[in-house]
């Protein structure tokens, strides 16, 4: 009488048709794709004696090749789709190198692959459906979420100049001894450091009298010094650009260090 096993199935030669026949073949541990993939494609052949394949004959072997080719077709799509999109443990160095480039981000090597990845999904996510998205605190959201500690604050009536909050002259800063904030760039009454066009070390650009489109990015409280990694500069003035509303300025209390 015939015995059913794990291994039985209705396509095999004596098995019985009926009740209690299971009518796929069994997935066992220890099976690579290729064996699961040729299970599926012997279902679909008729049942008679002349489709049998044996395993190692040719008509086997034909469909193991087939199966190979699928399988690599079905990994490079899963690879091409996991290079697309920064969520997921796939998503290599190579792949940042390329997004960044196609998204016009700065490329640091020396930050971490999350970092990165975290960095793309924002700039793809941008502006993510925040109404408040010009606002200085969407702002200083963004900017520490990219892993810059710095705050941002307004410039409200009555408009100041950073010589008013940091009480600086031209030739002396309160900042300790000779500290200057970007290369060469002292907090005098008439020389700051800003960012309004530029994605420079030291940018030239004036406001004049008009303070009005103004605002300041630098430590927690207004008129304290921020750090941030010199590595990070290009990157940190490239988002605060890409954040700011295109006719602002901003004027940073910020060390590169």
């Amino acid at each position: 009488m015939y015995q059913k096993t794990d291994r039985s199935t209705m396509h095999g030669v004596g098995t019985p048709h009926g009740l209690g026949v299971t009518h796929r073949y069994p997935i066992l541990a220890g099976f690579s794709l290729s064996d699961i993939f040729s299970s599926l494609t012997r279902q679909l052949y008729p049942t008679g004696r002349a489709w049998y394949q044996k395993k190692g004959g040719v008509f086997f072997n034909l469909h193991v090749a087939i199966n190979r080719t699928y399988i690599r077709f079905v990994e490079a799509c899963k690879l091409t789709i996991d290079s697309t999109f920064p969520d997921n443990d796939n998503f290599n160095e190579n792949d940042c190198n390329l997004w960044e480039y196609r998204l016009g981000l700065v490329t640091n090597p020396s930050l971490s692959l999350e970092v990165r990845k975290q960095a793309i999904l924002r700039k793809m996510a941008y502006p993510s459906n925040i109404k408040a998205r010009q606002s200085g605190l969407f702002i200083e959201n963004q900017l520490r979420l990219a892993g810059f500690d710095v705050y941002v604050h307004e410039n409200t009536r009555p408009y100041r100049t950073p010589a008013d909050i940091v009480s600086l002259s031209l030739n002396n800063t309160q900042h300790g001894g000779i500290t200057q904030h970007g290369d060469g760039v002292q907090h005098g009454s008439l020389n700051f450091d800003v960012i309004a066009n530029l994605a420079v070390p030291n940018e030239q650009y004036s406001v004049g009298s008009n303070l009005w489109p103004t605002f300041f990015i630098g430590g927690e409280t207004l008129g304290d010094v921020a750090t941030i990694d010199e590595n990070r500069l290009i990157e940190f003035k490239e988002l605060v650009l890409k954040l700011k509303p295109a006719h602002t300025v901003a004027y940073i209390f910020i060390n590169f260090t």
